[in-house]
């Protein structure tokens, strides 16, 4: 039997669990022990970054693989999810110590715990009803323009990463190229992620935003 709470949790998202079990650990956060949400949130991670980079692919057939890493990792940011989580409710059901309820890492319960229930959705009912509540509530973003889709690829990576608890990039020039046909060529790199990774511009700044956006492209994919 379930209570209202977790009723109106599931008309919100989109979806009701034939197996009440799943939506329960979805929701069971690691500090109370026992069977958490940690491993939900590991797939659930996975199915909303496929999900989101096929939608953005269909929706938008003129736009450039940079800008579509761009706007993916816009939608799939802890701040964007955590909207969502808000909107459907899942604080108000989510099972958390109450030592864990610190404003520094509700965002980041939050938005775990939604990756969690992506995850349940799909082994509940599979991929395709999963797919079906991600796009719903990933349009709704759009929609109600809750996703600022107008970052240069430098801006979206830098939230993202702090986003994750990391230092912010760092660019360095490697090389100023020839006089009358310059290509600046510069490095970004992310040591935390042992990432570093090249890109070439007609200006120091140009070179700079096609770095960030292969190594968001990577961040986002890891």
């Amino acid at each position: 039997m379930q209570d209202k709470k977790h009723i109106s949790l599931q008309a919100n998202l989109g979806h009701h669990f034939s197996d009440a079990s799943l939506l329960h650990q979805a929701l069971c956060h690691k500090s109370m022990g026992g069977a958490s949400n940690e491993r939900l949130e590991f797939m659930g991670d996975a199915i909303l970054n496929y999900t989101v980079a096929e939608m953005l692919f269909q929706r938008f057939p003129s736009l450039p693989e940079g800008d579509l890493s761009r706007v993916r990792a816009a939608m799939v940011c802890h701040g964007s999810l955590v909207k969502i989580a808000n909107r459907i409710g899942v604080a108000d059901v989510l099972q958390v110590d109450q030592t864990y309820r610190v404003e520094k890492s509700k965002d980041s319960i939050l938005s775990d715990a939604l990756e969690a229930l992506f995850a349940a959705v799909q082994l509940d009912a599979g991929h395709e009803t999963a797919k079906k509540v991600i796009v719903h509530h990933m349009i709704l973003l759009l929609e109600r323009k809750e996703v600022d889709l107008g970052k240069d690829a430098k801006t979206a990576l830098q939230e993202h990463l702090q986003a994750r608890g990391l230092p912010v990039p760092t660019y360095s020039v490697l090389s100023q190229g020839e006089p009358g046909a310059r290509l600046i060529e510069v490095e970004c790199s992310v040591p935390k992620l042992n990432i570093a990774i090249k890109g070439t511009g007609a200006s120091r700044k140009l070179a700079e935003k096609e770095a960030a956006a292969k190594v968001l492209k990577k961040c986002v994919a890891s």
